[in-house]
């Protein structure tokens, strides 16, 4: 009696037969120090045979936005100004993505003489407080610009498949004597990562 296997076995001259493998690796003993039986990801599902875990995804993407050109204000309690805002897609169909954010932000302002003052925040977290303590015979602080990368870590994870919109708040407060704000500039830059926990 024949016995017909399909592409993915192979006969040796002994009638044994063999899973063929691509490049024919050599033999050789399990090098980790872990168990083989709970790393080596290979399974047998005895509706479908031997199966692996799919393969991980990462992926980077940004996105960027500003304001208008125009001065302002600076109030005292801290006013949301704009938003970071990206819109991520998960690039698993499998598994669950963590996404690890890095929000540049860019400020122009304008102090005045006179003890005048400014702030800044990016997600509640205040990385700006300048104060011009040049008297009103000294120098403004015009049409300066302070630079900041927060990185953030959180916000949820995405379901395989799916998409999420993430948002960072920029906010300016502690204004004082006139300090005023202009154009905010932002950068997220994100890596997000599916199925390397």
């Amino acid at each position: 009696m024949a016995i017909c296997v399909g592409s993915e076995f192979q006969v040796d001259e002994d009638g044994r037969l063999h899973i063929r493998v691509c490049g024919e690796p050599d033999a050789a003993p399990w090098p980790y120090s872990c168990d083989a039986v709970d790393a080596n990801p290979l399974r047998i599902d005895e509706a479908c045979g031997i199966w692996a875990p799919p393969y991980a995804k990462a992926a980077m993407v940004s996105a960027s936005g500003s304001t208008a050109d125009v001065y302002a204000t600076c109030p005292v309690s801290f006013t949301e100004i704009d938003t970071a805002d990206i819109l991520i897609n998960n690039p698993s169909p499998c598994y669950s993505a963590t996404v690890f954010r890095w929000v540049n932000v860019d400020i122009d302002f304008n102090i005045p003489t006179g003890d005048a003052r400014v702030g800044a925040q990016i997600d509640s977290n205040s990385f700006l407080l300048v104060e011009n303590g040049a008297p009103a015979t000294g120098t403004s602080m015009d049409a300066v610009h302070w630079e900041y990368c927060q990185p953030l870590i959180g916000g949820g994870t995405i379901p395989p498949g799916g998409s999420l919109l993430y948002s960072a708040s920029i906010s300016v407060g502690n204004g004082q004597s006139g300090g005023q704000y202009g154009q905010v500039r932002w950068t997220v830059r994100a890596l997000v990562l599916a199925g390397l926990s």
